[in-house]
């Protein structure tokens, strides 16, 4: 394992000595983590060299190392720099908020934010409609819902890109026992 890359027990360590979440916070993190695993292991499946797991798994239990308001990514990102982890900041950075080219393979970055975008608490849900809700709560202000709608065209890239590799339905695979 890469040195700056923590292990599961590491991480466990960190979520719960270091950062201290609520349990409600744990669950969904682990539940991150199994929709990011699941729809890693897949893809790693079919390619000839496919994504790091290590980083896949760090990513989504420590993504949400800032809680869940207001820049929450960008701040999960600079304590996790703190700590010595780049790979895994540049996840967190990414999870909430994350451009998208056709062109290049789905990466850990992608997997991990796709994952992110399946959970909701302690269930998993589908892409559309984690947008779909917010979307709807937001209706008043024209702003956020803009800015809803340009996130879910991307996550909606993303979902389409794993689902034509994998040939599979993701919310499908999120659930599917590996």
């Amino acid at each position: 394992m890469k040195k700056n890359i923590p292990s599961e027990e590491e991480c466990e360590r960190l979520l719960t000595e270091v950062f201290k979440l609520p349990e409600d916070q744990l669950a969904s993190a682990r539940l991150v983590k199994t929709v990011a695993l699941r729809i890693g292991r897949d893809l790693k499946w079919l390619r000839d060299s496919g994504p790091n797991i290590s980083l896949i798994k760090a990513g989504a239990l420590l993504c949400h190392v800032a809680g869940h308001g207001p820049n929450h990514d960008k701040l999960a990102g600079i304590k996790l720099r703190k700590l010595g982890y780049p790979e895994v900041a540049d996840i967190a950075d990414t999870h909430w908020e994350l451009d998208f080219s056709e062109e290049l393979p789905v990466s850990e970055k992608e997997i991990v934010f796709i994952a992110t975008k399946l959970v909701e608490k302690d269930q998993i849900i589908s892409v559309a409609y984690k947008y779909d809700f917010k979307i709807e709560a937001a209706k008043n202000n024209p702003q956020e819902v803009a800015d809803l709608k340009r996130k879910k065209e991307i996550a909606m890239k993303i979902k389409t890109t794993i689902e034509h590799e994998t040939e599979k339905n993701l919310e499908e695979l999120a659930i599917a026992e590996n």
